[in-house]
């Protein structure tokens, strides 16, 4: 598994982190919680992680796409930020640091909407959710609506073309048997 640990033989040490982020945890999958944890124990100072999905499935022991969910349940609880394919963020609210000034200075630059510490952190965990599945349930759709809907004169100009197939058919002379 590719870690922090495995880039850099020795990375710097956590000295730093608060976590009352957790105090406002949404209910989310249990594969989300199995899936930050693991994310929590890879993380580099200031909350970089470095792991694939197939790594976080082949040690978490379960199918690559039970982490694909775990990860969106936290990208939309706003705990991790997924910066390229293998990279992952960690909230600043939830990650640790080198030392508390880096740490405080991590929690300033977050986005107000971003903060783990607000009263509606639930409800906007939810309509994340949500609007997520809106949209897959859109492009479904979209996929299985066909390009486009023949109108009524396409319609009878192809039962028009039938039946004049048909007719000709009809005109053509009988094949003779090779027995006669």
């Amino acid at each position: 598994m590719r870690t922090a640990a495995s880039v850099n033989p020795e990375p710097p040490e956590l000295t730093y982190g608060t976590f009352n982020g957790f105090a406002y945890m949404p209910a989310m999958p249990g594969i989300a919680y199995r899936v930050l944890f693991r994310l929590l124990g890879t993380q580099e100072p200031g909350g970089r992680c470095l792991v694939t999905e197939d790594e976080l499935a082949e040690a978490l022991e379960v199918h690559r796409s039970l982490v694909g969910r775990g990860l969106q349940a936290l990208i939309h609880a706003r705990l991790v930020f997924r910066q390229a394919k293998g990279v992952y963020l960690l909230n600043p609210m939830i990650s640790g640091g080198r030392s508390v000034t880096e740490h405080l200075e991590g929690i300033g630059t977050l986005d107000p909407d971003d903060r783990l510490d607000v009263d509606d952190y639930q409800e906007r965990y939810e309509a994340s959710v949500r609007q997520a599945e809106e949209e897959k349930k859109a492009k479904r759709l979209e996929r299985k609506a066909p390009a486009s809907k023949p109108t009524a004169d396409t319609v009878s100009a192809s039962q028009s073309a039938d039946v004049l197939q048909l007719s000709a058919a009809r005109r053509r002379p009988r094949r003779k048997s090779s027995n006669s």
